[in-house]
């Protein structure tokens, strides 16, 4: 009953947009002032994949049409949405259309919406319903504190964001936001099809290397209060620095297994717990200095209590690259760490979250040079201590503000259940060209 009130409650949100839109007399203008845009991306591999379920097609075409809006419907109440149509040459990467709320499916859709809001804005503060982007974290490469919003993975190198379902509001004084946010329903990041590639050779996107073990089942968590997810959020700015603090309850991000009914059987469950996070950034003339770290406290012990961070360096500087005959130069390094504080109870669960934690010991670097407004390229790399790591170079020519064309290599090695390593036959050459209109 619970799921029915909810899920039919946001339906009714949303549904509710045109008419309000319609009452104003400008329902047209959200669609004629629609920013519209064009992808198609041509990915050939240099190798064939070994498992026999995989797509083993040498080259791979991706096509994407989306388009964006907002708009004014009075001097407080704005709406705005994203929608998005994709195409795949390969088998079944995306299937059906519109991932309704409290829906347990994930695969990524053929056609959806990211964002689908209704915004009422006041002189200090503002209110937000629907479906839009929840991002935090400070940290530039991979922040450890963005763990709350949801993305489409079924390819993971060209990841995707995907709004959240909510019910916020945020209050404005000087430069800082307080907001609290309430997200009734249960989602998970959409991942790789059982046919692609990027599923890798354990079968299990998250439990790498326990999946050859065990027969892995998903459990999702109904939509019910108790599995409401909330936030609550302060960010400020002040002379050269920035920082935040967030606290979170609701579903974890990283999953637990628990014994199922069968002796090979597990069971995949997020656990519930409680998340306290804060991060700092500073700013020194053409340096920038950031960590950031996270605590979760899961619910009576159903998982491991630890502590995830980053910390980095930023180098931005035009002086220097005019010397070398660019435009800008922006040179960055990370660490990520994690660390367990407390055991999780193993009578409750069999395996805890930690082998479906990334990037637990990793060195991230990106270097990007500019050379004019038309030429820039990218260079970055990421080592995950103990086992894999990965390299990626791009070039990436933009005529003018409306097109671009990018030009991308990808190099992955490490050991067979290795984050990087169970992609070493996804070594890839991509072109991607965009057009916005």
């Amino acid at each position: 009953m619970t799921n029915k009130i909810i899920s039919t409650g946001l339906l009714c949100m949303v549904s509710y947009l045109p008419i309000v839109t319609a009452a104003e007399s400008n329902w047209l203008a959200l669609f004629q002032q629609s920013e519209y845009t064009l992808e198609t991306t041509i990915t050939g591999y240099f190798n064939k994949p070994s498992s026999p379920n995989a797509d083993s097609d040498d080259i791979a075409g991706l096509g994407k049409f989306s388009m964006q809006s907002n708009i004014a419907l009075s001097d407080t109440i704005s709406t705005g949405f994203n929608l998005y149509a994709l195409f795949s040459s390969q088998k079944q990467a995306y299937s059906g259309v519109f991932r309704n709320p409290g829906h347990n499916a994930v695969e990524p859709r053929i056609v959806d919406f990211n964002q689908a809001w209704l915004r009422y804005e006041a002189d200090n503060f503002e209110i937000l319903l629907g479906k839009d982007y929840l991002e935090l974290g400070l940290a530039s490469l991979y922040s450890p504190v963005d763990r709350f919003g949801l993305y489409n993975l079924a390819n993971p190198t060209q990841a995707e964001k995907i709004g959240v379902w909510q019910a916020s509001i945020y209050y404005f004084f000087n430069d800082d936001i307080f907001s609290v946010k309430v997200m009734p329903v249960y989602e998970r990041n959409l991942l790789p099809s059982a046919y692609s590639r990027w599923l890798g050779n354990t079968q299990d996107p998250e439990f790498t290397a326990l999946a050859d073990q065990y027969e892995i089942q998903d459990y999702y968590r109904p939509v019910r209060f108790e599995n409401v997810g909330y936030l609550i959020s302060y960010k400020g700015m002040r002379a050269g620095y920035d920082f935040f603090a967030n606290l979170h309850h609701g579903a974890s991000i990283y999953p637990t297994l628990q014994l199922g009914n069968l002796e090979n059987q597990r069971i995949k469950i997020d656990p519930l717990a409680t998340s306290i996070a804060v991060g700092v950034l500073k700013v020194i003339d053409a340096w920038q200095f950031y960590t950031e770290a996270i605590y979760q406290h899961s619910d009576q012990h159903t998982d491991e209590n630890f502590v995830r961070y980053a910390w980095g360096l930023g180098y931005q500087d035009i002086a220097l690259a005019n010397e070398l005959g660019l435009n800008h130069i922006n040179a960055t390094l990370q660490w990520s760490g994690d660390e367990t504080v407390t055991a999780a109870d193993y009578t409750k669960v069999d395996t805890s979250s930690r082998a479906a934690r990334p990037f637990r010991n990793t060195v991230l670097m990106q270097l990007e040079l500019e050379q004019s407004h038309q030429w820039a390229y990218v260079v970055s790399t990421t080592h995950n201590i103990a086992d894999d790591f990965a390299l990626m170079a791009g070039i990436q020519y933009k005529p003018n503000d409306n097109l671009r064309f990018r030009l991308e290599a990808a190099y992955f090695n490490g050991t067979e259940t290795s984050h990087f390593g169970r992609w070493q036959e996804n070594d890839y050459l991509r072109c991607k060209v965009q057009y916005k209109f």
